[in-house]
């Protein structure tokens, strides 16, 4: 019973593997399921005992990747601490340096941002997209609540505003650098963008980068 329960994760495993591979090749809505069963060397039968369509097996592919905005599915201290820019800045480097290293990562975020088109069945995609975005700008817009309650968020911004703007920049510089084919070094181009806009951020930090903040700014 072990080795067959074992059988069928690595069966599994082995889909999703292939699911990437030919996503990645073809594109999403270019591909069947007799395609991926041909690249796991596996039947269809194979494919639907595992999951209940392609659509099922896009989300299974999603849910095994580690993907950036993951992190601020729970905002945690971020969302209560009186340093919360600060957290939120090291957050973000963090999730940079990470994604820069995990290869899977990597390929099932280009399938989802360049690979996919979001029409007919692959529309129930895109509403489980919008929702793990809408979840990571609800934490944003916490952080910048709190940061607005200590009084280090600068008065230009609202909380809402400054979310976006977060957003924007983060999909943007994965986006660009997936589309780019990594060309440029993702980490050593973050760091300038993200001190900048933090710096933007901070209410009453003229000339603040990063973390090295200056009196009165947390």
């Amino acid at each position: 019973m072990r080795r067959t329960k074992e059988e069928a994760l690595e069966t599994r495993s082995a889909i999703l593997d292939a699911a990437e591979a030919v996503f990645i090749e073809r594109g999403v809505g270019r591909t069947s399921l007799a395609q991926i069963a041909a690249a796991a060397e596996v039947t269809r039968g194979a494919i639907y005992w595992h999951f209940s369509g392609k659509v099922d097996l896009f989300k299974a592919m999603q849910d095994r990747a580690r993907l950036p905005q993951e992190t601020f599915f729970h905002g945690g201290e971020m969302t209560r601490s009186d340093r919360c820019l600060d957290l939120l800045y090291t957050t973000t480097m963090d999730a940079i340096a990470g994604f820069a290293t995990d290869q899977r990562a990597q390929r099932v975020y280009t399938i989802i941002l360049l690979r996919c088109e979001y029409v007919g069945e692959m529309r129930e995609a895109l509403v489980s997209r919008r929702a793990d975005d809408e979840r990571m700008k609800k934490v944003l817009i916490e952080v910048f609540e709190r940061a607005a309650l200590v009084g280090s968020l600068g008065r230009d911004w609202t909380p809402a505003l400054a979310a976006n703007a977060y957003f924007c920049a983060m999909v943007g510089l994965f986006s660009e650098w997936l589309r780019l084919e990594r060309e440029f070094d993702i980490v050593a181009t973050a760091r300038p963008l993200i001190d900048s806009l933090f710096a933007s951020f901070r209410a009453g930090c003229t000339g603040t980068v990063g973390l090295r903040s200056q009196s009165g700014c947390r």
